[in-house]
């Protein structure tokens, strides 16, 4: 066991430390701290909490009510006699903008907004309730914040298993699907680095040597197992400043990462059967390069893997509206679709547990022969230097 630890070891240097890693790492990191410092600072520009103005010829707000806002974000209104009061308030820059309730505004109503530069909109979404109260005052409270409140409709299934208050699928729901979509990413990305080591390694007969100190099965087991560490370590940094990210994001006031609830069972889930469906995937990159006779030749047979990982996008949408049908719940079991399906599915239904153990068991079982698969075909390619192992011979001949 000691040499297929090494052998990981090497693996895990050999490519955590090439530049080309080191610069996939740092990429996305650097990727989301500049989204979330665009999103903290467009969020800083468009604020302004500057008074808003307005001239009642009306006598709408002779008696005024002032809406109920959040301390931080609340507006102050502040009336002015004539317009041209507000309008020189406003070209001294001490207002935003000011509002004109001509005398007729009980016929027409409408009123005028004016300002130089567009005022931030939740100034003028408070101005607009702020409106709406003082036309309802005097009304029961429970009508006056009817008018005034947002109308939330929140949707749940039809077999009554997900539930989504106000109607919106937020960043916790769906952060299932996403670490799906990371994994297959990392799948893509990191299993080729196997294959191509394999392919090399056997295009230059450094494998003949290897295999001198080595057995095929501990020689393998070790590239799989320093190719998986090399994926959780791109996993481990990524989500260490996804998760910073989120939480500066939230405490700067970005509103979609301000109270983020994480789904712990979906992710956990998603997790249990991302881990063997990378391991399967590795193994199964190992095999092709042991069967192939150059890299180019194996990175273009790698491909077809990855359209099979992504098949599940083409069939989204009936995932989205039955996502307990028979196809969706067949592919959650499949090899090479059951990650991102089943994270899908989870956006939008409650899996059984029975599903979930059956599907993480089928994925741990096609991990288990995917990586003998792998062991089979180095010890069948080991010695055939420029020739490829045809599938008559890998599937009727025993290993030695």
């Amino acid at each position: 066991m000691s040499k297929t630890w090494r052998v990981a070891l090497y693996e895990y240097k050999r490519n955590v430390f090439k530049r080309s890693f080191l610069f996939a790492l740092l990429s996305i990191p650097l990727m989301i701290g500049f989204s979330v410092t665009l999103g903290l600072v467009m969020e800083s520009l468009g604020k302004n909490t500057a008074p808003i103005g307005y001239v009642d010829q009306a006598g709408l707000f002779d008696d005024p009510v002032l809406p109920e806002v959040s301390p931080s974000d609340a507006v102050q209104f502040v009336a002015y006699n004539t317009e041209d009061d507000a309008l020189a308030a406003l070209e001294a820059g001490t207002l935003q903008a000011y509002y004109v309730v001509p005398a007729d505004y009980f016929e027409t109503s409408h009123i005028e907004l004016k300002y130089l530069e567009e005022p931030w909109e939740n100034a003028t979404r408070q101005f607009y309730d702020f409106v709406q109260i003082n036309l309802l005052s005097g009304q029961p409270l429970q009508v006056v914040r009817l008018a005034t409140g947002e109308t939330t409709i929140s949707i749940r299934s039809a077999d009554g298993s997900r539930f989504l208050p106000g109607g919106e699928v937020g960043l916790g729901m769906v952060l299932s699907p996403i670490i799906g979509f990371v994994f297959a990413f990392l799948l893509v990305m990191s299993s080729g680095y196997i294959m191509q080591a394999v392919a090399d390694e056997k295009e230059n007969r450094t494998m003949e040597v290897l295999v001198t100190s080595v057995s095929p099965a501990q020689l393998i087991g070790g590239k799989i197992l320093g190719v998986v560490a090399v994926s959780l370590t791109q996993l481990l940094v990524w989500t260490t400043f996804a998760v910073l990210a989120i939480v500066i994001a939230g405490r700067g006031g970005l509103e979609p990462l301000m109270d983020l609830e994480v789904p712990w069972g979906p992710v956990l889930a998603t997790l249990a059967i991302a881990v063997p469906t990378y391991v399967a995937a590795t193994g199964l990159m190992a095999a092709i390069g042991a069967t192939v006779t150059s890299v180019q030749e194996g990175q273009s047979v790698g491909g077809i893997f990855f359209v099979l990982h992504i098949l599940p996008i083409y069939v989204v949408q009936m995932i989205v509206e039955t996502p307990n049908a028979a196809l969706p719940v067949a592919l959650t079991f499949t090899p090479f679709t059951g990650l991102l399906t089943m994270s899908a599915r989870q956006v939008f239904t409650t899996l059984p547990l029975w599903q979930i153990a059956l599907a993480v068991g089928a994925q741990v079982v096609y991990a288990a022969g995917a990586v003998a698969l792998a062991s089979r075909a180095f010890r069948l390619g080991l010695l055939r230097y420029g020739q490829r192992l045809n599938l008559r011979e890998f599937l009727g001949r025993r290993a030695s």
